[in-house]
């Protein structure tokens, strides 16, 4: 039997004491309760599970969740307290079990206690996969009632099901098919129409697999406690929108495409909520309905070679991408909105596809959306096109490790491979887009110099430390050494393309920084947190983050005002309460929680926005409050400045390459600043721009 347990709205004040049964005794001794757990339950829960049971059991049920969760938290090397709190709506009640039936499968048991004391974070690693866990999951504290209430919305196919959240007037019609499963046949071919028409109404009212992916371990990035499941049948949309939405409402529509390195990611990554997005923007009178997708990474999505690149079945990701673009121009009015007022989204490689989009086939504009934001990425793109040679070395090695060298058509081979024979091959080796002549046609840097982009209004920053989480995860040791720091130039990305004079400008280049740039630069970062990270730590993470972002992000916002299109620029220095401020800082990644008004940090194994300290708490709720409004007022305006917020005066320039300045977001103050930090080695950077093959 498999459970869920998601935390009600309104947890009464009586709290209700655990027993565990010797029926069901801990699965060993690591697994069992420890002495400082004083078996009182905490905020109300409810459960799902899978058949009827009789009332004793059910309460029996209710009683016992705290053991279950437990096992979680153990498993999880997690222990009580969480610092999330009970929700403002807390109002006191009594003890009560009780069944609300859900749809023909499923049934609902709610058990109402708390303890003020503890407020725990929702999760469960349990091995079950129904569509209303799918749904509770990604919407942790919300009860989603009145589920007799489907939304309903026509599209091409057929008729869709969503589902509806009373507690924040939303409907959710998640799980969308936008293309064929790109399975058997159609494993390494371009994504394929929908060609199937629903004769019964379709239930979409769960998020639909992630794709298979290759995992990375980036600190402030990966979350390996969390757990998702995986299959190529992955290629699916969601849609959030205000309750009530109809063709007539034509809302503006905000796209978010998840990074992920373009090796792994999904759309059901709790921290990718659009729900609190979608109901800020309610707030602010300007509704404003959320749309996501998955889409083919890793291997699966981006393999390329010779044979690859010859049938023309280079960049699948970038094509699926697409397809869903497409997807949302012939269906997002039926779900009330308005195809021509379209905003794309993206974070580190999902920036890096959005700006892949705006180049793409020779900058030509489909008019598949209005407006971009690139958050840590770059219309330019930081993913080098490697060369052709190098493609193949990758391509035979796959092959080799699938048993797949020997074959005469290697494509057809790797179609009939096993999953984990492809999975197994991709891992330690990272897959990226490649010059295919028809999606990408040139260089971004040529592309974008010579104005062959679409000219839309853009929102474009970085992060003040992209780089400490790469460095941070140890893969190039401690850096002490002018040469230590040349290892890794030269180790990371294509920074083994540089010339030796190159080389040497660039590492001397960081070098010869003042020391009082350095450490305004760094931030709350030390230059030498210890040893283990070496006594040049903060240099090297000055060059990853200028390599990854800064630069193309600079370049990129020059030229979008050299063109005469409006660009807002800003610089994300704010340190979440969730990271080392000494050692990650306002790293990668760390934008991501305040531009989705994740109060909670759903989805967070550590709340960002969460602290012991309330001023503390207040000034990063405060950050993002007024990031997610300038980032709503710009899909809804084109203008970050129509954001309603009567204290904050301060107005977002559009950038000037005469006047060039930021909208910096620090931990005290939301200022403007001139946008000339470390400009002599950035500089120098965008100077090699076409040895890194950019």
């Amino acid at each position: 039997m498999a459970y869920v347990f998601e935390k009600l709205l309104d947890p009464p004040q009586t709290p209700l004491t655990t027993n565990i049964p010797d029926s069901d005794p801990p699965e060993s001794e690591s697994e069992r309760i420890p002495e400082h757990f004083d078996g009182h339950l905490s905020a109300g829960w409810k459960v799902v599970y899978r058949q009827d049971f009789p009332k004793h059991e059910k309460i029996f049920l209710c009683s016992n969740w705290a053991y279950v969760r437990l096992k979680n938290d153990i498993h999880r090397n997690e222990t009580f307290p969480y610092s999330s709190q009970p929700p403002d709506e807390t109002t006191d009640y009594t003890v009560d079990e009780y069944v609300k039936k859900l749809d023909k499968e499923y049934q609902l048991v709610e058990c109402n206690f708390n303890d003020p004391k503890r407020s725990l974070k929702m999760w469960s690693w349990f091995p079950i996969i129904t569509h209303l866990w799918l749904v509770e999951l990604l919407l942790p504290s919300w009860h989603i009632n009145n589920r007799t209430v489907e939304p309903v919305v026509e599209i091409s196919n057929g008729t869709l099901l969503g589902a509806h959240n009373a507690r924040y007037h939303q409907d959710f019609f998640l799980g969308i098919p936008y293309a064929q499963p790109p399975v058997d046949d159609l494993r390494y071919e371009h994504p394929q129409p929908l060609n199937e028409s629903w004769e019964v109404p379709r239930q979409a009212d769960s998020y639909g697999f992630w794709c298979h992916s290759a995992p990375l371990s980036l600190p402030g990035y990966t979350q390996n406690g969390f757990r998702h499941e995986e299959d190529e049948d992955c290629l699916t949309i969601n849609v959030v929108r205000p309750s009530g939405a109809t063709r007539a409402s034509r809302f503006p529509v905000l796209v978010y495409i998840y990074g992920g390195g373009l090796q792994e990611g999904g759309s059901a990554d709790q921290r990718y909520n659009m729900s609190f997005l979608v109901q800020e923007s309610v707030k602010m009178g300007t509704p404003t309905i959320g749309v996501s997708f998955n889409y083919r990474v890793s291997g699966f999505g981006f393999l390329s070679g010779r044979a690859i690149n010859g049938s023309g079945l280079a960049n699948l990701g970038l094509y699926d991408q697409r397809k869903a673009l497409h997807w949302i121009q012939e269906n997002i009015a039926a779900f009330g909105g308005d195809p021509t007022r379209v905003t794309i989204q993206g974070e580190s490689s999902g920036a890096l596809s959005v700006g892949y989009h705006l180049l793409a086939y020779d900058g030509r504009d489909d008019e598949l959306f209005r407006a971009a934001i690139t958050q840590s990425g770059a219309p330019l793109s930081s993913a080098a096109l490697i060369p052709l040679d190098e493609q193949e070395q990758m391509y035979q090695d796959v092959l080799d490790a699938t048993g797949c060298v020997t074959e005469i058509w290697t494509i057809e081979c790797l179609r009939r491979a096993p999953v984990k024979a492809l999975k197994d091959a991709f891992q330690q080796r990272f897959f990226f887009p490649v010059m295919d002549g028809k999606f990408i046609t040139d260089f971004p840097s040529n592309a974008i110099k010579h104005g062959r982009f679409v000219k839309v209004p853009l929102l474009i920053g970085s992060n003040l430390n992209e780089g400490t989480g790469y460095i941070a995860s140890g893969m190039f040791g401690p850096v002490n050494t002018p040469t230590d720091l040349r290892a890794v130039i030269t180790g990371f990305g294509a920074g083994k393309y540089l010339a030796n004079d190159t080389l040497d400008a660039i590492v001397d280049g960081y070098l010869q920084l003042p020391i009082r740039e350095v450490r305004a630069d760094l931030g709350t970062v030390l230059i030498s947190p210890s040893s283990k990270y070496g006594s040049m730590y903060g240099y090297s993470t000055f060059y990853i983050g200028d390599y990854l972002v800064n630069a193309p992000k600079r370049y990129s916002t020059q030229m979008w005002a050299a063109y005469g299109i409006p660009v807002y620029s800003y610089l994300f220095a704010a340190v979440p309460n969730s990271l080392s401020p000494r050692v990650l800082g306002a790293a990668h990644f760390q934008e991501v929680a305040f531009v989705f008004r994740n109060s909670d940090g759903v989805g967070f194994t550590s709340p960002p926005l969460r602290s012991f300290d309330s001023q503390t708490e207040r000034r990063l709720q405060d950050i993002s409050h007024k990031m997610t409004r300038m980032w709503l007022s710009f899909v809804s305006t084109l203008s970050p400045n129509n954001h309603q917020l009567p204290n904050f005066k301060t107005q977002w320039p559009v950038y000037q390459n005469r006047s060039a300045a930021n909208l910096v977001f620090r931990f005290a103050s939301t200022t403007v600043e001139p946008d000339t930090w470390r400009s002599g080695i950035i500089q120098r950077v965008t100077d090699a721009f076409d040895e890194y093959k950019f």
